[in-house]
């Protein structure tokens, strides 16, 4: 059986040998240009990336997740803050000293602790302040006063009780002098016998001790610190049988009572 030979076609003749179809509606030829910007983006598609250049918005703020994070932390830490100020202040008010009016206008006297315990007399509740010493004192003591006048003499009228129940009263005298030299001399004056002495408040009459007129019988004691002089003497109504031992007594109650005088001093 023989090949069948086929005729030899050029490009062109195949080209020109297919079949022709006219432009209709549905031909694209003529098909009007579209800007694909325009084009939306299929549902659950991201909008950048179509048409002009948008870039993806910027994520949401994170939530503390942590305990106690965001608003309910803010709350709990103020509540925190609240408490911590509340018990501050119950601490300070439990531990603040508490101060009076009273504590305020009227000082605490301070004495210093000693061998008796002593009470002012109610017949003298204030120490007396007076100016001329030699109207208050009699005999030699009178006259060096008169000669060498003081500045200020401070009298005062205490009272104690002996182990064994007696009241005691003892009267305090401060006398101020001019000079020290003034108060030497007034010092070494009254220490001797029969010389007289700055009256005590019961020799004076400013005090009333039935059973007693003076002070002078009991137990003296006296001393001098730069430019003032103090005279203290003690006695008690009833005095035990032996006189000695009662005036030893007597002088051991007037050389405590040199602590008071501050006290004097400071009214």
């Amino acid at each position: 059986m023989s090949a069948v030979s086929v005729p030899h076609e050029s490009p062109e003749e195949v080209t020109q040998r297919i079949p022709r179809v006219p432009a209709g509606p549905s031909s694209t030829a003529h098909m009007p240009p579209v800007d694909i910007g325009q084009f939306s983006p299929a549902p659950g598609q991201p909008q950048y990336g179509w048409g002009q250049q948008q870039y993806p918005p910027p994520p949401p703020p994170q939530q503390d997740q942590r305990p106690g994070g965001g608003r309910r932390g803010l709350v709990v830490k103020g509540i925190g803050l609240l408490g911590v100020a509340v018990l501050s202040g119950l601490l300070y008010l439990a531990l603040k000293p508490t101060t009076t009016p009273q504590d305020l206008s009227t000082p605490q006297k301070t004495v210093p602790e000693g061998e008796f315990e002593f009470a002012v007399s109610a017949s003298v509740p204030e120490p007396r302040h007076d100016t001329d010493c030699a109207a208050n004192a009699y005999t030699k003591t009178q006259e060096y006063l008169r000669a060498k006048p003081c500045e200020e003499l401070i009298r005062a009228l205490y009272t104690t009780t002996t182990d064994d129940g007696r009241k005691v009263y003892t009267s305090i005298s401060i006398v101020k002098m001019k000079t020290v030299e003034d108060a030497v001399g007034l010092k070494n004056l009254t220490t001797q016998d029969d010389t007289g002495n700055v009256n005590d408040l019961i020799k004076q009459g400013v005090a009333s001790v039935p059973g007693l007129t003076t002070l002078g019988n009991g137990g003296y004691a006296s001393q001098q610190v730069d430019r003032e002089v103090v005279i203290i003497e003690s006695d008690a109504v009833q005095h035990v049988p032996d006189e000695p031992t009662h005036n030893a007594l007597m002088k051991r109650i007037s050389n405590d009572a040199f602590r008071l005088t501050a006290e004097m001093k400071a009214e």
